[in-house]
């Protein structure tokens, strides 16, 4: 009987399902007794025709409810039977009047717990609504409408009638809260479960966020250590490239106020801006006058090399130094003669001829450095 309500995709609606069949059931057996009493102790004419009619109107109402229910439409289902509970009452309280009409009156409890259990609230306003408005209006019109209804007027005692609504207003009440009681428990208990295992799951979410978040800081930790590695290697090496530089390009002193400034390997622009700031540097340190070029380490001498060394005894001419340029093997001074470049200094075959040379001009300052102390 669960699986009936096929066309809802409401999952409560699917709950409730069950339950209100069996109210409408309940409904339809309470309409078809109170038809019986009706025809027992009224009889058959006229005056019992009333609430009859009233009875199978509710019956019909409660049937309807439960095809509609069948078909999917759960508020239909709902709103089907209450519509005709209040107009089933409304009809005999009309005809009958008050206060003969007054134990028909329970009977519009039923539509408001039922519209109340099973949908929103503006239908259960409506429905409250509008019971007090008929119950209300009907006694303001009853004085207008009772000479129409003289014919259809119940005998002076309906206590059988009274006690069997009453009776059967209790069981419909009853079985209504008999059937919804557990399915709203279920409900309760099944929304507290997903709320615990919500609140588990929401637990495990931020121990795992805390686990993650340490484990991001460590690793971010872990970077900046590599980083500030890695920084300190970079300028550690950065400090390494400077001294290569400056040993690519060594200025020495050789005799008082002599330099000698050795060029070895291939000469890049680098390296001649540091053999340049090099040179220039230790003749205004030691105020050397002589700063000998020693180009026996240079494979090859080209233009750019040429223009370098030029450039080189230039700066130091404006120091007030003499540049001397040793070590120019036969096959470099074809290629300097070839490229049409003026060695504008002195030269020497190699770095023993120009020290022999410059020992000559200052002997009394090499017979110094040679005394012992």
């Amino acid at each position: 009987m669960r699986q009936f309500l096929i066309a809802s995709t409401d999952p409560i609606e699917r709950r409730q399902a069950p339950a209100l069949q069996m109210i409408l059931i309940a409904i339809s057996v309470a309409a078809l007794v109170a038809l019986i009493v009706f025809l027992a102790v009224l009889g058959v004419n006229p005056t019992s025709g009333v609430p009859a009619g009233g009875a199978v109107l509710v019956m019909l109402a409660s049937l309807a409810g439960v095809a509609a229910l069948r078909r999917g439409y759960f508020r239909l289902a709902v709103l089907v039977p209450s519509a005709g509970l209040i107009v089933a009452v409304f009809f005999v309280t009309v005809i009958y009047g008050y206060p003969a009409a007054t134990p028909f009156l329970p009977v519009m409890f039923i539509p408001v717990i039922l519209t109340g259990l099973l949908i929103e609230t503006r239908p259960l306003l409506l429905i409250a609504a509008a019971s007090a408005l008929i119950t209300a209006a009907i006694f303001l019109v009853n004085p207008v409408i009772a000479p129409f209804t003289t014919m259809v007027q119940p005998p002076g005692d309906l206590t059988i009638v009274a006690v069997a609504l009453f009776l059967l207003v209790l069981f419909v009440v009853t079985t209504i809260i008999a059937l919804f009681g557990p399915v709203l428990r279920q409900s309760l208990i099944a929304a507290l479960a997903r709320e615990r295992e919500l609140e588990q799951l929401r637990d495990s979410l931020e121990a795992t966020v805390s686990e993650r978040t340490a484990g991001l800081q460590e690793a971010l930790r872990t970077v900046e250590q590599r980083e500030a590695q890695l920084q300190q290697a970079l300028a550690d090496l950065q400090a390494s490239q400077v001294t290569i530089r400056e040993l690519s390009a060594p200025v020495l002193p050789v005799l008082p106020g002599v330099l000698i400034a050795p060029l070895v390997g291939a000469i890049d622009e680098s390296r001649a801006t540091v053999f340049v700031a090099n040179v220039l540097r230790a003749v205004e340190r030691e105020r050397a006058q002589q700063v000998i070029f020693d180009v026996t380490g240079v494979p090859l001498i080209d233009t750019q090399v040429a223009r370098m060394i030029l450039q080189a005894a230039d700066a130091v001419r404006l120091l007030g130094a003499q540049v001397i340029l040793v070590g120019i093997r036969p096959e470099v001074a074809q290629t300097v003669v070839g490229l049409g470049v003026a060695l504008d200094m002195k030269t020497y075959a190699d770095l023993q001829q120009a020290i022999h040379a410059l020992s000559a001009a200052f002997p009394a300052s090499v017979n110094r450095l040679s005394r012992p102390q």
